[in-house]
């Protein structure tokens, strides 16, 4: 007989596993997935959102995270997202967000129909989760789900916007900025 060729992962074997490897991996329903690295533009893109939202987090007493903060969006899925605002405070030693406010996705070829589709339906379930922002790391242009009192908009931004969760306006020239884009 042969070992089967996969084998589902326990959450709790998955927590510890991850508490101690350097590459990080999202985590649904049993299945175990690492996470690719990324573009120049993407990681110069995702700085200049982190350098934009710091400020102003710390101002309403909130906290932005770049990459290495795990979401737990049910008991049995837990995904990275490139940015993650949360004002819900929490302990040092947590690795875990459960409540935040703002996740932002930096697009790439091979995240796109993720963040897209299954991660932006599965964030939208989150009951503190107030804005999701979709930024392009291949054309200059980007989209946010907000959530309203009757539910959620979808809306593809203009040069400048506001976000939910924190009171700052978002300027396209300065999240590209650094790129050729």
């Amino acid at each position: 007989m042969t070992d089967p060729a996969f084998r589902l992962v326990p959450v709790e074997e998955y927590l510890r596993l991850e508490r101690d490897n350097p590459t990080r991996h999202d985590y649904i329903d049993g299945f175990v997935y690492a996470q690719a690295g990324a573009s120049r533009a993407h990681n110069v893109i995702a700085t200049n959102i982190t350098v934009a939202l710091h400020g102003p987090a710390q101002k309403a007493g909130c906290q932005v995270y770049q990459s290495d903060r795990k979401v737990r969006v049910t008991p049995t899925r837990y995904h990275y997202p490139d940015i993650v605002v949360s004002c819900a405070g929490g302990n040092d030693d947590d690795d875990t967000e459960t409540a935040p406010c703002l996740i932002v996705e930096v697009l790439s070829e091979s995240t796109r129909m993720a963040d897209q589709n299954y991660k932006a339906e599965r964030y939208r379930d989150l009951p503190s989760l107030q804005g999701y922002l979709l930024v392009d790391s291949r054309s200059r242009s980007a989209a946010i789900w907000r959530r309203t009192d009757e539910g959620w908009t979808f809306e593809v931004v203009g040069e400048t916007f506001e976000l939910p969760c924190l009171p700052v306006t978002l300027n396209l020239a300065d999240l590209y900025d650094g790129t050729s884009l």
